[in-house]
């Protein structure tokens, strides 16, 4: 079976290679740098994020390891969105950054020779068959540590026995990645929650509400494939003469909202000008915290496509601001079920229930979260521990 996965993987470097000589594919994904760097020399303790909520979840344990572990080496982060690259090298977490090699034989070797990575922190569901294999060549004992892990299924075959550190989200992730993993016997397996929260479990700062919000209603990382629930909701906000926020997941979508947005004759400002009756829109990273903070209440967007994935919703609850999803909760079905089931957010089932959709009381926000807090505080300790072991 590894060598099934050994030309699957060459199979994938051969076409990243023939992409690399399509001159809009490689501007546009950049396949030349994925293939072939140039990597920083190392040795790095690396980790590796699938786009932004990964990496700005690993940004932030970046910062907290090097306050906690003793000796820290330097950190190298990747990831497979280049866009990401600029917002990692601002978020003042002093890591260098590079997008993230192609899982190839090849380039492996290469990135590996160059990076000589002490350890590799993987966020959520990023469990790459040649990242693994590759810590396990070059370590003597299990240096890859999984973190707010999610898992649903992996390719037959691969080896999880560079993994010696797994905290998962949820009890169901667990279970699923045991079902996969039980051979490697992974010596540190919890259920550590989402360490999106991380940083407010160390902070020690109370949810509340926000006081005084000008923002009624915020849709934060929405698609333009979800814009005909979008339209809706938007359009029966401005009826109602309410100071509406739209946040894209892409930038790149930005222009199709607006244009979108123009067709349904809606008054457009731009970000942070908010106005009632208009749609504020926004057009840059990193801004989704100072728009919360004086919101009412979020849609969180990946919920309103079947074939998407529900984005951060613990980011509006942790400000204290009601929070509700689509009718889709791909990637997180559990959470969004317990949560749900909890009273803490709220789902639309269909658009026509938006406008008396139930805003969750804040308490019962509270009471959740500090449960949440112990399971990831303790996972969080845990992995401390592992890192200090693993870099004697």
């Amino acid at each position: 079976m590894l060598k099934v996965l050994d030309i699957a993987r060459e199979a994938l470097g051969s076409v990243a290679r023939a992409a690399a000589k399509v001159p809009v594919l490689d501007s546009k994904y950049h396949v030349k740098d994925r293939l072939r760097g140039p990597w920083p020399k190392g040795p790095f303790l690396w980790m590796h994020g699938a786009s932004l909520g990964e990496c700005t979840m690993l940004l932030n344990l970046a910062k907290f390891l090097k306050e906690d572990l003793p000796n820290c080496p330097r950190i190298l982060m990747t990831t497979q969105k280049v866009e990401v690259l600029p917002f990692i090298n601002e978020f003042g977490a002093d890591v260098e950054a590079c997008v993230a090699p192609v899982d190839t034989p090849v380039t492996m070797k290469h990135f590996i020779a160059s990076v000589q990575p002490l350890g590799l922190i993987l966020a959520e569901n990023e469990l790459w068959p040649g990242y693994l294999s590759s810590m396990q060549r070059i370590s003597t004992k299990p240096s890859v540590a999984l973190v707010s892990g999610r898992f649903h299924r992996a390719l037959p075959g691969i080896d999880f026995s560079a993994v010696g550190y797994a905290s998962m989200q949820t009890g169901s992730d667990l279970s699923r990645f045991l079902g996969f993993a039980a051979r490697a016997n992974i010596s540190r397996m919890m259920i550590g929650g989402d360490w999106k929260l991380l940083p407010w479990v160390r902070s020690g700062v109370a949810v509340t509400a926000p006081e005084n919000p000008t923002v009624d209603t915020a849709f934060i990382s929405m698609h333009i494939q979800e814009w005909s629930s979008l339209c809706q909701m938007v359009v029966s906000s401005i009826k109602r003469q309410e100071a509406v926020v739209l946040m894209p997941r892409r930038l790149s979508e930005v222009a199709e909202f607006r244009k979108q947005l123009a067709d349904q004759e809606l008054v457009v400002v731009d970000w942070p000008q908010v106005q009632k009756g208009a749609v504020s829109i926004v057009s840059q990273f990193g801004a989704t915290k100072k728009v919360l903070a004086v919101s009412k209440s979020a849609v969180i967007g990946g919920s309103f496509c079947r074939t998407l994935g529900v984005h951060n919703f613990w980011e509006p609850l942790q400000q204290g601001v009601a929070t509700c999803v689509g009718p889709y909760a791909n990637g997180q079905k559990e959470t969004v079920a317990t949560l749900v089931r909890e009273g803490v957010i709220a789902q639309i089932r269909s658009t026509a229930e938006y406008s008396r959709r139930n805003k969750p009381d804040v308490r019962l926000v509270q009471t959740f979260l500090a449960h949440e807090s112990a399971k990831i505080n303790d996972s969080y300790q845990q992995l401390v521990e592992f890192l200090k072991n693993l870099l004697k």
